[in-house]
């Protein structure tokens, strides 16, 4: 490596670090003087449920996402009899996405009930975490496929068009409607 590559290498590692160091007249606060921003920000987390309030809500969960799929499905069924593919498309693919999320759902489930099992309180509030963002997800989705617009609300009616033409006998073509003749244009190179 060349003595420029590695000054320029050198200048870009150690050029941000030099940069914020304070200034030579800046005073660096005593340690106990530190102010409240620069204070621990680590906090440890506490769950003010027990390990079984959080297994019940989890199960909650799980019902009420079950009541979200039957609901999906419904309106699946209900755009299919009104053959309104736009509002299908867009519901099945809430559907889809929220068995997938109950996928996730039920895999934090059974960890959550593993880790209540064994006492694990930081694996049990990770678990419990994540099955209440999945229910979030969950009930998002569920707003997302009510509100799937189909052809239904874009309907007006049945589209008729009127064709007016001019009276001209039959057989006889108005010549300002064909169109102008095409012609070639230039070579663009002498060869062929």
């Amino acid at each position: 490596m060349s003595r420029r590559a590695r000054f320029i290498w050198l200048s870009l590692l150690i050029g941000p670090v030099a940069l914020a160091q304070p200034g030579p007249g800046a005073q660096r606060p005593a340690p106990g003087n530190l102010p409240p921003a620069a204070v621990d920000i680590s906090v440890p987390q506490r769950s003010s449920l027990s390990g079984q309030d959080m297994v019940k809500q989890g199960r909650e969960y799980r019902a009420n996402m079950d009541k979200v799929v039957t609901e999906l499905q419904a309106m699946v069924e209900q755009a299919r009899k009104q053959k309104d593919i736009i509002r299908l498309n867009c519901v099945m693919d809430k559907l889809a996405q929220v068995k997938v999320s109950m996928n996730i759902g039920d895999e934090a489930m059974q960890k959550l009930q593993e880790s209540v099992s064994r006492n694990d309180e930081s694996a049990s509030l990770h678990e419990y975490t994540r099955m209440t963002i999945v229910n979030q997800k969950v009930q998002v989705l569920q707003n997302e496929g009510q509100t799937c617009v189909g052809a239904e609300l874009n309907y007006i009616g049945a589209t008729r068009v009127e064709v007016e033409a001019p009276n001209l006998p039959e057989g006889v073509t108005d010549p300002s409607l064909d169109p102008p003749p095409i012609e070639r244009p230039p070579a663009a190179s002498t060869y062929q």
